[in-house]
């Protein structure tokens, strides 16, 4: 027992020696992005009591690859993400459902704010030395956060004007994300490349009104990442 113990110790540090070496072979790669991000689906809908009032935002974030044979690999991608709320029809929605009640409804929001940190596969097509194709299929965290919300509403009657506010709510949950990129060799260790990526989660932001009530908000967040970057080969 002890000696198969010690032999698979062994093929573990052997392996972990040869990987960086296998990389720098089949062309490995760090990089960065940064593009636009559209929310979809119910994230996107400006539907009443539905729809998450999301905009289309912005996305930042960075990819490391290692490439154990020509076309397969391994890697990373963390991304930073954010979505502006659609504070101005939100407001007009809530006037609108009630119109026998309020003279004026204004609305302040912050924005959503989305990370991943994913890990995963790589598969990757080359059609010539200076242009290739390459896909991946991930999985990890998808952290949400609600945006900070403040409100003031006109009421017809009685002189009953309110305002209050609305901290934002965070969840997280494990996710999916699978993407294309297509990319182009300036140099043998430098490139340009657009990505696109979609990824989702059904979000659970819970908000608490007093110390003993709250409730809770599901919302469908699908995203599509269309983000042009430059990686550096190794």
């Amino acid at each position: 027992m002890k000696f198969s113990s010690r032999i698979y110790n062994i093929l573990v540090f052997c392996l972990l020696i040869n990987v960086p070496v296998l990389a720098q072979k089949f062309d490995s790669f760090v990089g960065i992005r940064f593009g636009a991000v559209l929310p979809m689906g119910e994230f996107a809908s400006h539907e009443y009591g539905y729809g998450g009032y999301a905009l289309l935002g912005k996305s930042f974030g960075g990819e490391a690859a290692w490439f154990i044979t020509p076309k397969i690999g391994f890697g990373v991608d963390a991304c930073m993400n954010s979505c502006e709320f659609a504070s101005g029809y939100y407001a007009q929605d809530i006037y609108e459902a009630n119109i026998q009640d309020y003279n004026k409804v204004t609305y302040i929001s912050g924005p959503y704010r989305i990370k991943t940190f994913m890990g995963g596969a790589y598969y990757k097509m080359a059609f010539s030395p200076k242009f290739h194709t390459s896909f991946k299929l991930m999985g990890g965290l998808y952290i949400a956060r609600s945006p900070d919300q403040m409100y003031r509403i006109e009421a017809k009657f009685l002189n009953l004007n309110s305002y209050g506010w609305k901290y934002g709510a965070t969840d997280k949950n494990f996710s999916f994300l699978a993407g294309a990129s297509f990319e182009y060799k300036l140099y043998n260790e430098v490139s340009l490349l657009i990505q696109a990526d979609f990824s989702y989660t059904r979000a659970s932001f819970t908000f608490i009104t007093s110390s003993t009530t709250g409730y809770t908000d599901l919302l469908k967040m699908p995203i599509f990442r269309l983000q042009p970057g430059v990686n550096i080969h190794f």
